[in-house]
């Protein structure tokens, strides 16, 4: 089991003292490591899938969950991931519809088969201006919501994720312009788009609980692409409800389509565009997508 102490408020001994018991009575004999900053989720889940470790726990918010499954699928996929969401933001847990029961999330884990998922890979531009790849099991996205990501990633979320990102998204909303991008899906023509965000869902949840692609299936083959055009700021505070509800998809603003390979490059090519991926903000666009099908096997 990969735990990060940091997530859900943070770990003490004591705290972490009171949650082994429930989780060993569930999963049974557990190794721990903990993790102690950014990658390292991703380091050990490569070094127990290489050393044929059989079942990988993540404890901990989306981000962990996302370097875990990445460490893993960088290895080779053959570990199976176990999910014990812990985090403010719980998103992926959402559309894999785990509850809150500790014991009884670890017991699951332990007697339920895994199920393969889907799962899609990022190449994309580094902050510091390399190229990277990587492997994600919930949303990216571009535009507006990565600025919302970066600001409720490094604000408060004593409150909870709802109220982090929502706080998040009036202070963006104060100085964020639309992108202007050129995107692809598979075989179709280019098109050139003025968005205020687009996401690229394997799952259907980000933002602390905004159902931004609620169509979205976990094991179907696609990815569900949504675009948002020029909402404006009075309208996304009009209608930031109907995307927490994902009843979205009907306003003429918003545009949705399926496919297993995506790209985008901005009009601009000096523009850097900050890029999310499941709940990080690590690098910006260009960036493509490929859907990778039944790629990972999971416990939850």
């Amino acid at each position: 089991m990969i735990v990060n102490p940091r997530s859900g408020g943070g770990l003490s001994q004591r705290r972490w003292a009171a949650l082994l018991g429930p989780l060993t009575d569930g999963l049974g004999p557990v190794d721990v490591r903990f993790t102690e900053g950014k990658g390292d989720g991703r380091r050990i889940a490569r070094e127990e899938t290489t050393a044929g470790r059989g079942l990988i726990v993540a404890m901990g918010g989306d981000g962990t969950i996302s370097e875990v499954a990445d460490g893993i699928l960088t290895a080779g996929g053959t570990s199976e991931l176990g999910v014990i969401p812990r985090g403010t933001g719980g998103d992926f847990r959402r559309s894999l519809e785990i509850d809150d029961d500790l014991g009884r999330v670890a017991r699951r884990i332990r007697e339920t088969p895994a199920r393969l998922i889907d799962a899609g890979r990022v190449s994309f531009v580094a902050d510091d201006g390399s190229q990277a790849e990587r492997h994600f099991v919930n949303v990216v996205s571009f535009g507006f919501s990565s600025d919302v990501a970066r600001q409720a990633n490094t604000s408060s979320k004593r409150l909870g994720g709802r109220v982090a990102f929502l706080s998040a998204t009036v202070r963006s909303l104060v100085s964020y312009d639309n992108v202007d991008v050129v995107l692809s899906v598979d075989d179709q023509p280019e098109r050139r788009m003025s968005l205020l965000l687009a996401a690229v869902g394997n799952g259907r949840f980000f933002g602390g609980g905004m159902k931004i692609c609620p169509e979205a299936v976990l094991d179907d083959g696609l990815f569900d692409l949504v675009t948002v055009g020029n909402l404006g700021r009075v309208g996304v505070m009009a209608n930031i409800h109907r995307i927490y509800s994902g009843h979205h998809l009907t306003m003429k603003e918003v545009q949705g389509t399926r496919g297993r390979r995506m790209k985008v490059t901005p009009v601009d090519r000096e523009a850097k565009i900050p890029l999310e991926v499941d709940g990080e903000t690590p690098g910006h666009l260009p960036a493509s997508f490929e859907l990778l099908p039944g790629a990972l096997r999971v416990r939850a």
